[in-house]
């Protein structure tokens, strides 16, 4: 029913992808004023609104069109676009995480890239030195380069050359950082790395009933996708199975960095989790419960979003 209309989609449905952007960004200002929905320590709250209309469409459709790209999922279709954009209903100021997780399809594009090639010097450097980059924001994306040795097994590519490329992508951001406060006579700080700590859940009854039902909703839909990608993984063909252990390993290494860095740094979750649930909507045999959780899930989210800030 509608699942069929965003998969092989003709370019109205496009049109109705970027309507449906401005219309999601905005529909927290139906209860809130602006300047409260898009508040920020150090961004105007118009420039939040511009980051937060863009980057997230961006986002979407970078992973919409790396995975069809990649082979991961062959059928051409918006699904994930909507799935991303929908996984971000609760996220309306989050301007250093919003540009992070964009840049990090730069990072995932050329992990994926390394597929097939047996000295990917180039992809390897590329990956290190965005996740490198970012680590001066959050320390703890260094975990990330765990995912370039996972693709070198994966890919049956890891030799010590690589990781030598890998050591060296990862220093060179550090390495300009040092000859800038040699030059200018700064002080050399060094990044802060969190250590484990417990992440402190919010009570059940402290959650507003709108996003209490988002996240069951957004639960269930999870483990069905799982169930699914497990069920079919073998089927799947070899470039599509190794890209999915790519995917799966970026997701557990995201709950590693929420494990540490806390829940400020989910977000960084959407992308992987977003691959996988456009999976199972994309490939479902069951297509009545699929567009019944896309609706259920599309609903949820708006309930949500236009009463995520009061």
């Amino acid at each position: 029913m509608f699942l069929k209309h965003l998969i092989n989609p003709r370019p109205t449905i496009i049109l109705f992808f970027i309507v449906f952007c401005i219309l999601f960004i905005c529909l927290p200002l139906l209860n809130s004023p602006f300047e409260l929905v898009f508040s920020h320590q150090w961004v105007s709250p118009i420039f939040v609104f511009l980051f937060g209309l863009f980057l997230p469409a961006f986002n979407a459709l970078g992973i919409n069109n790396l995975v069809y790209e990649k082979n991961i999922i062959r059928k051409d279709n918006l699904v994930l676009g909507f799935v991303f954009l929908l996984l971000c209903t609760p996220f309306l100021n989050i301007v250093s995480e919003w540009i992070i997780s964009f840049f990090l399809l730069f990072f995932l594009n050329s992990v994926l890239k390394t597929y097939q090639k047996e000295c990917p010097f180039a992809q390897i450097f590329n990956a290190g030195i965005i996740v490198s980059i970012f680590s001066f924001i959050f320390p703890n994306l260094l975990f990330f380069i765990l995912l370039i040795v996972i693709s070198g097994i994966n890919y049956r590519n890891l030799s010590w050359r690589n990781l030598f490329i890998s050591c060296i992508g990862i220093t060179t951001p550090y390495f300009f950082y040092f000859v800038y406060t040699f030059l200018f006579d700064k002080t050399f700080i060094f990044p802060t790395f969190e250590t484990l700590q417990l992440i402190s859940f919010p009570a059940i009854n402290d959650l507003k009933i709108s996003k209490l039902i988002w996240l069951s909703i957004l639960l269930i839909i999870s483990l069905l996708s799982f169930i699914e990608l497990f069920q079919w993984l073998y089927k799947k063909s070899i470039s599509s199975r190794k890209s999915f252990l790519i995917i799966f390993f970026y997701f557990f290494l995201s709950l590693l960095l929420i494990i540490f860095d806390g829940l400020k740094s989910w977000y960084f979750l959407m992308t992987p989790l977003c691959v996988i649930i456009g999976n199972y909507f994309t490939y479902t045999k069951n297509k009545k419960i699929g567009n019944f959780l896309f609706l259920l899930f599309i609903i949820s989210s708006f309930y949500c979003r236009c009463s995520v800030v009061l």
